[in-house]
């Protein structure tokens, strides 16, 4: 058996197009499979980046990207980088200019192409995992609150754990979201009527300048599955998150009715996409879905998971074209039946 070592090295090879055994020759629309992952030809970068010395953290170019997402669907970086510390994010925002560049987090609502991204991939995966003991206070109205300060790099669920610890009140429903704080924000994640913006005090990020800005809750705009942010791009790094005193047994209550429930709707075995769609006003996309008979429905590998109509699961060797075809199906057929027109909320990136 091989080790995974020696696994991803085949990998990376047959991608690259080196060495006798692994040299793809084959036009792009038909991809080769290594190792159950199907591999297109790289194309050559059009990019240069001379600074990539310059980070401390770790470096990959031409990195299978599948491996970093849900749904273990996606085509090579031309460069992934796991910054090591807010010096690294710098050192990239100030050197990357037009290039493209990427930010993932967890990897999950994310659909990356059969032939990757292009330019820069930054991974957040590593990185600012600090959550700071919460400051508490008391509000006029008596009532004691607290304010929690964690890193973006933090997973929700550990973040809502961490919470619970300290009987605060506000996320307990987020517990099952599998991305990170980071990536919550961005999305405005949430479920069972709990958004990750109404507990956002401040946020703080690296600007495309490079330097550090931190924004109060007045300067965004959260809207359903969407934060609104001021002009200028930048990369979060931590949030200031404020929530209300509570009772720890209720709250420990819910985070086990809402683990168990997930568990028992959604097909958290199978590498899956998330959430695929939004709600629309009034009604859930999983119940319009299953209405019109497309529970177990496929295109190739990719099929709509039989436990959850809102998620699309990889059976295997599905490819993101597969899950497009998939996902215009759906939209095709529920606009058709219902008159409803669907709205993606899984991100698409790359090519």
């Amino acid at each position: 058996m091989l080790n995974e070592a020696w696994k991803r090295r085949l990998i990376h090879i047959a991608h690259s197009g080196t060495g006798r055994d692994f040299n793809l020759k084959t036009k792009m629309e038909y991809p080769k499979t290594v190792l159950g992952h199907k591999i297109y030809q790289s194309k050559t970068m059009s990019y240069s980046f001379p600074w990539l010395h310059k980070i401390k953290g770790a470096v990959l170019q031409n990195e299978i990207l599948a491996s970093y997402t849900s749904i273990q669907i996606g085509g090579p970086a031309d460069v992934l980088i796991f910054p090591e510390d807010i010096r690294d994010l710098q050192t990239i925002l100030k050197h990357i200019g037009s290039q493209p560049l990427f930010i993932l987090g967890e990897g999950t609502n994310l659909l990356i192409g059969d032939r990757g991204i292009r330019g820069v991939v930054v991974s957040l995966k590593n990185c600012f995992k600090e959550i700071k003991r919460p400051l508490f206070f008391r509000k006029e109205t008596g009532k004691r609150r607290a304010v929690i300060k964690a890193g973006a790099g933090v997973k929700m669920s550990y973040l809502a754990k961490n919470a619970a610890r300290y009987s605060l009140t506000g996320i307990e429903h987020l517990v099952g979201i599998p991305g990170s704080l980071g990536g919550s924000i961005v999305m405005n994640a949430g479920a069972e009527g709990t958004e990750t913006g109404q507990v956002i005090r401040r946020v703080t990020r690296v600007t495309s300048e490079g330097e550090l800005e931190t924004l109060k809750r007045e300067q965004l705009s959260f809207e359903y599955r969407k934060t609104i942010f001021p002009d200028g791009d930048g990369i979060i790094i931590e949030a200031e998150l404020e929530m209300e005193e509570g009772d720890r047994t209720e709250i420990q209550n819910a985070m086990d009715r809402h683990l168990s429930r997930r568990a028992q709707t959604q097909p958290l075995t199978i590498p899956n996409s998330g959430s695929v769609f939004k709600n629309p006003e009034g009604d859930t996309a999983g119940r319009l879905i299953e209405s019109i008979g497309l529970k177990g429905f496929s295109v190739g590998d990719a099929g709509v998971s039989i436990k959850h109509a809102n998620f699309i699961v990889n059976k295997g060797g599905a490819t993101a074209k597969e899950v497009n075809c998939l996902i215009e199906n759906i939209q095709e057929e529920v606009m058709k039946k219902t008159g409803i027109e669907l709205q993606t909320e899984i991100v698409s990136a790359g090519e």
